[in-house]
């Protein structure tokens, strides 16, 4: 049995920085864009469900509804991220069935902390986190944060960023198309313009200039970014 953490969001950014996070600690996440999403075997096999409330309220109250009406998903604690100056919704979601409320900003340890007290029920003992460094070079990738350091200096990544690079230095001097950092990069069933990809890789390049020095990302005209070797 897994501690699968299923996420529903319509938010890529969202999802991809909860199941870092989350990935850090241990956790398979899972996206959830329906309460029927997910196959029996995955429901089974899950821990709980994270609610990203930022959406229409209305859409969130009725995946709620749906979750606790479905029999395959009926027994997952759902898990609601409110953001701030949004409370006013708390009382409807707590009727909707949501069992724990976190509002946002909020720190990960706290959540972190819920889904380990889930697995002290389930199993009988606390999850450890995994801090797994990566290095390119003299660029150290911290995953879990994720943040790159060099002997120069230090930036945070968002969740995006990160599996960019993260396919781009995997084989230093392969040219990486747009859909395959799509693939890499992005949660299954989300449409992204090849534009949008332009975008985060420019975000990434200067923060790799300003932390290395270098100009580690190329771009290779009709086809992609590639990083050479370190």
């Amino acid at each position: 049995m897994t501690d699968l953490v299923v996420i529903h969001s319509e938010d890529p950014d969202f999802y991809l920085l909860m199941s870092h996070i989350l990935a850090s600690a241990g956790f398979p996440t899972a996206l959830a864009e329906s309460a029927d999403a997910l196959s029996k075997s995955k429901a089974a096999d899950a821990l709980a469900t994270i609610v990203d409330c930022s959406a229409d309220p209305s859409t969130v109250l009725l995946f709620c509804r749906a979750h606790k009406s479905n029999s395959a998903t009926a027994h997952l604690p759902l898990l609601a991220l409110i953001p701030a100056r949004q409370e006013c919704h708390l009382l409807q979601l707590l009727k909707a069935g949501i069992d724990e409320v976190f509002v946002r900003p909020v720190s990960p340890e706290h959540i972190i902390a819920y889904l380990n007290g889930l697995c002290d029920k389930r199993h009988g003992h606390v999850r450890v986190r995994s801090q797994p460094i990566l290095r390119f070079g003299d660029l150290e990738i911290d995953e879990p944060l994720p943040m790159i350091k060099s002997d120069i200096g230090s930036a945070q990544l968002s969740p995006i960023e990160f599996r960019l690079l993260k396919r781009l230095i995997e084989e230093p001097g392969r040219v990486r198309d747009r859909n395959d950092l799509i693939e890499a990069a992005w949660p299954p069933n989300f449409h992204v313009e090849h534009r949008t990809v332009d975008v985060h890789i420019a975000k990434l390049r200067r923060r790799l200039e300003q932390t290395t020095g270098k100009k580690m990302i190329r771009t290779i005209r009709s086809n992609g970014f590639v990083v050479d070797g370190a």
